[in-house]
Protein backbone atom coordinates (compact mmCIF):
# COMPACT_ATOMS: atom_id res chain seq x y z
CA UNK A 1 0.00 0.00 0.00
CA UNK A 2 3.07 2.71 1.18
CA UNK A 3 4.14 1.88 -2.23
CA UNK A 4 1.34 3.09 -4.14
CA UNK A 5 0.85 5.77 -1.81
CA UNK A 6 4.59 6.73 -2.84
CA UNK A 7 3.31 6.37 -6.82
CA UNK A 8 0.57 8.67 -6.05
CA UNK A 9 2.93 11.50 -4.30
CA UNK A 10 5.72 11.22 -7.03
CA UNK A 11 3.15 11.84 -9.91
CA UNK A 12 1.87 14.58 -7.63
CA UNK A 13 5.85 15.80 -7.32
CA UNK A 14 6.12 15.48 -11.35
CA UNK A 15 2.78 17.35 -11.55
CA UNK A 16 0.41 15.46 -12.72
CA UNK A 17 -3.08 16.13 -12.26
CA UNK A 18 -4.42 12.82 -12.21
CA UNK A 19 -2.65 11.93 -9.51
CA UNK A 20 -3.49 14.85 -7.81
CA UNK A 21 -7.30 13.87 -8.28
CA UNK A 22 -6.85 10.45 -7.35
CA UNK A 23 -5.36 11.41 -4.09
CA UNK A 24 -8.19 14.11 -3.05
CA UNK A 25 -10.54 10.70 -4.27
CA UNK A 26 -8.92 8.63 -1.78
CA UNK A 27 -8.24 10.81 1.11
CA UNK A 28 -10.14 13.99 1.30
CA UNK A 29 -12.99 12.44 3.09
CA UNK A 30 -11.11 10.79 5.68
CA UNK A 31 -9.04 14.01 6.12
CA UNK A 32 -12.41 16.16 6.66
CA UNK A 33 -13.83 13.73 9.20
CA UNK A 34 -10.86 13.72 11.23
CA UNK A 35 -11.01 17.96 10.60
CA UNK A 36 -14.78 18.29 11.24
CA UNK A 37 -14.25 16.21 14.63
CA UNK A 38 -11.51 18.57 16.18
CA UNK A 39 -13.43 21.74 15.03
CA UNK A 40 -16.61 20.85 14.94
CA UNK A 41 -17.58 23.38 11.96
CA UNK A 42 -17.73 22.15 8.38
CA UNK A 43 -16.67 25.20 6.89
CA UNK A 44 -13.60 25.27 8.71
CA UNK A 45 -13.16 21.61 8.18
CA UNK A 46 -13.00 22.59 4.65
CA UNK A 47 -10.61 25.22 4.30
CA UNK A 48 -8.23 23.35 6.43
CA UNK A 49 -8.62 20.53 3.52
CA UNK A 50 -8.31 23.16 1.01
CA UNK A 51 -5.24 24.53 2.53
CA UNK A 52 -3.72 21.13 2.89
CA UNK A 53 -4.04 20.53 -0.95
CA UNK A 54 -2.93 23.81 -2.03
CA UNK A 55 0.26 23.66 0.16
CA UNK A 56 0.54 20.09 -1.24
CA UNK A 57 0.09 21.32 -5.24
CA UNK A 58 2.27 24.45 -4.81
CA UNK A 59 4.93 22.06 -2.67
CA UNK A 60 5.20 18.38 -3.14
CA UNK A 61 8.44 18.52 -1.83
CA UNK A 62 6.70 19.35 1.84
CA UNK A 63 6.60 15.24 1.95
CA UNK A 64 9.22 12.90 1.96
CA UNK A 65 8.97 9.09 1.81
CA UNK A 66 11.87 9.21 4.38
CA UNK A 67 8.88 10.67 6.92
CA UNK A 68 6.71 7.67 6.73
CA UNK A 69 3.70 6.58 5.23
CA UNK A 70 2.20 9.20 2.84
CA UNK A 71 -1.26 9.02 4.74
CA UNK A 72 -0.19 9.11 7.49
CA UNK A 73 1.58 11.83 7.10
CA UNK A 74 -1.61 13.78 5.93
CA UNK A 75 -3.63 12.98 8.47
CA UNK A 76 -0.79 14.34 10.98
CA UNK A 77 -0.84 17.49 8.75
CA UNK A 78 -4.94 17.63 8.95
CA UNK A 79 -4.93 16.93 12.79
CA UNK A 80 -2.33 19.85 13.11
CA UNK A 81 -3.39 22.30 11.17
CA UNK A 82 -7.44 21.48 12.64
CA UNK A 83 -6.02 22.06 16.30
CA UNK A 84 -3.88 25.04 15.18
CA UNK A 85 -7.60 26.62 13.77
CA UNK A 86 -9.30 25.51 16.87
CA UNK A 87 -6.57 26.97 19.55
CA UNK A 88 -6.72 30.22 17.12
CA UNK A 89 -10.93 30.22 17.50
CA UNK A 90 -10.30 29.48 21.32
CA UNK A 91 -7.92 32.65 21.77
CA UNK A 92 -10.03 35.19 20.26
CA UNK A 93 -13.05 33.90 22.26
CA UNK A 94 -11.17 33.73 25.27
CA UNK A 95 -10.50 37.63 24.21
CA UNK A 96 -13.92 38.35 23.55
CA UNK A 97 -13.56 38.73 20.16
CA UNK A 98 -16.16 37.91 17.60
CA UNK A 99 -15.94 36.22 14.82
CA UNK A 100 -18.25 37.76 12.16
CA UNK A 101 -18.22 35.23 9.83
CA UNK A 102 -18.55 32.66 12.23
CA UNK A 103 -22.02 34.26 13.68
CA UNK A 104 -23.31 34.69 10.09
CA UNK A 105 -23.15 30.95 9.22
CA UNK A 106 -26.08 28.48 9.38
CA UNK A 107 -25.68 26.34 12.43
CA UNK A 108 -23.02 23.67 11.39
CA UNK A 109 -24.28 20.51 13.00
CA UNK A 110 -27.33 20.89 10.97
CA UNK A 111 -26.71 18.04 8.29
CA UNK A 112 -28.97 17.15 5.36
CA UNK A 113 -28.82 12.79 4.37
CA UNK A 114 -26.66 13.71 1.62
CA UNK A 115 -24.10 14.77 3.98
CA UNK A 116 -24.39 12.26 6.46
CA UNK A 117 -24.12 9.95 3.58
CA UNK A 118 -20.73 11.07 2.84
CA UNK A 119 -18.87 9.32 6.32
CA UNK A 120 -16.52 6.92 4.98
CA UNK A 121 -16.49 3.56 6.07
CA UNK A 122 -12.52 4.26 8.05
CA UNK A 123 -14.23 6.86 9.76
CA UNK A 124 -16.86 4.31 11.21
CA UNK A 125 -14.34 1.73 11.99
CA UNK A 126 -12.06 4.31 13.99
CA UNK A 127 -15.52 5.60 15.49
CA UNK A 128 -16.39 1.78 16.87
CA UNK A 129 -12.84 0.93 17.75
CA UNK A 130 -12.79 4.42 19.91
CA UNK A 131 -16.52 3.91 21.28
CA UNK A 132 -15.02 0.53 22.75
CA UNK A 133 -12.66 1.94 24.75
CA UNK A 134 -13.17 2.12 28.77
CA UNK A 135 -14.36 5.70 29.23
CA UNK A 136 -11.44 6.83 31.27
CA UNK A 137 -9.08 6.11 27.97
CA UNK A 138 -10.94 7.43 25.27
CA UNK A 139 -11.71 10.59 27.35
CA UNK A 140 -8.11 11.14 27.98
CA UNK A 141 -7.93 10.62 23.92
CA UNK A 142 -10.48 12.90 23.18
CA UNK A 143 -9.10 16.01 25.01
CA UNK A 144 -5.45 15.14 23.60
CA UNK A 145 -5.99 14.21 20.11
CA UNK A 146 -9.28 16.29 19.54
CA UNK A 147 -8.60 19.04 22.10
CA UNK A 148 -4.89 19.54 21.57
CA UNK A 149 -4.34 19.51 25.13
CA UNK A 150 -0.84 18.09 26.26
CA UNK A 151 -0.80 15.66 29.38
CA UNK A 152 0.32 17.69 32.09
CA UNK A 153 -3.34 20.07 30.90
CA UNK A 154 -5.48 16.55 30.70
CA UNK A 155 -3.82 15.59 34.18
CA UNK A 156 -4.75 19.04 35.39
CA UNK A 157 -8.24 18.87 33.99
CA UNK A 158 -9.02 15.84 34.86
CA UNK A 159 -7.54 15.91 38.53
CA UNK A 160 -5.43 13.05 37.76
CA UNK A 161 -1.72 12.30 38.14
CA UNK A 162 0.60 12.39 35.33
CA UNK A 163 1.75 8.68 35.14
CA UNK A 164 -1.93 7.96 34.88
CA UNK A 165 -2.93 10.34 32.10
CA UNK A 166 0.54 8.41 30.41
CA UNK A 167 -0.85 5.09 31.46
CA UNK A 168 -4.13 5.51 29.79
CA UNK A 169 -2.91 7.32 26.53
CA UNK A 170 -0.12 3.97 26.16
CA UNK A 171 -3.73 1.84 26.51
CA UNK A 172 -5.77 3.35 24.74
CA UNK A 173 -3.41 3.80 21.87
CA UNK A 174 -2.32 -0.08 21.96
CA UNK A 175 -6.19 -1.14 21.64
CA UNK A 176 -6.77 1.27 19.02
CA UNK A 177 -3.58 0.15 16.77
CA UNK A 178 -5.12 -2.82 17.71
CA UNK A 179 -8.51 -2.78 16.60
CA UNK A 180 -7.69 -0.62 13.24
CA UNK A 181 -4.83 -3.48 12.37
CA UNK A 182 -7.17 -5.10 9.61
CA UNK A 183 -7.97 -0.92 8.45
CA UNK A 184 -5.56 0.08 5.55
CA UNK A 185 -6.17 3.79 4.27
Amino acid sequence: MQKIENEVWERIHNGDISAFEELYDGFAKVMFSLSIEILGDRWEAEEVIQDIFSILWKKPEAYSPAKGKFSSWLLVLTRNRSIDRYRSRKRRLDRGETDEILSSRPDQMDKNGAEKATASDEHEHLHRAFTHLPEEQRRVIELSYFKGMNQQEIAKRLDLSLGTVKSRTRLAIEKLRNSLSTLRL
